[in-house]
């Protein structure tokens, strides 16, 4: 029984890491959107203008605390299937992986609208070692929000679950569920335990980068 497991995953395997595709692809696109529009409210927050300033760090925080999982429903459902262009023939599809990245980018916009302009007033004071842990911080954004693209299975999206999903209903065999979930989480960590290895192993170098300036600086002032 084992064996014949083990024989199915192996078989399945290209077929997973194809849906696994689909969860990075979701992921990258809801990391781009949320790096656009948190860039831009990070900028609006640093503005001279105060209610500007409080209007967005106050979307942003509306943004940031949304729940995603209710969120990828609810554009599944109001968002239309396509999109015509105005003035134009041109009709643009709205497909479902898109809509999924669409919600699961308010995290994104929320952590970067945050951090991002933290990050641009220490570079304006000059301490560039600590507007760049902006970067690990957002990486590590990324991968929860990666593992958060499982949920986009409930609306037909066709990534690593819902393919695991179509495997089991497939073969008639619920035995098969426990091993292929676990495989699935297997693939997930496979991809982001390395990555979550590295982005420490560069927070911590920025970090002791950033206290030898500190105290090079002070050795200076004395």
């Amino acid at each position: 029984m084992v064996v014949e497991t083990l024989e199915t995953l192996l078989i399945w395997t290209p077929y997973l890491l194809g849906g696994f595709g689909w969860n990075l692809l979701i992921a990258l696109t809801a990391g781009l959107i949320g790096l656009i529009v948190g860039s831009l409210l990070a900028t609006l927050r640093q503005s001279g203008f105060k209610p500007v300033a409080t209007s967005s760090l106050g979307l942003s925080r509306v943004i940031h605390n949304l729940p995603t999982f209710a969120l990828i429903f609810y554009t599944a459902a109001m968002l239309p299937g396509e999109i015509a262009l105005p003035g134009t023939s041109l009709i643009l599809p709205v497909p479902p992986w898109f809509k999924a990245a669409l919600a699961l980018s308010a995290m994104q916009i929320g952590y970067t609208a945050e951090n991002l302009a933290i990050a641009l007033g220490a570079w304006r004071k000059g301490d560039q070692v600590r507007a760049l842990l902006f970067i690990p911080g957002w990486l590590n954004g990324f991968l929860i929000t990666l593992i958060a693209s499982s949920n986009a299975s409930v609306v037909g999206v066709d990534e690593l679950v819902s393919r695991c999903d179509t495997l089991i209903n497939a073969s008639g065999h619920t035995t098969l569920m426990i091993p292929l979930y676990l495989y699935a989480s297997v693939i997930f960590i496979a991809f982001c335990l390395p990555m979550t290895i590295a982005m420490r192993h560069l927070k911590k170098a920025m970090l002791h980068r950033h206290g030898q300036l500190s105290t090079g600086h002070t050795t200076a002032l004395s």
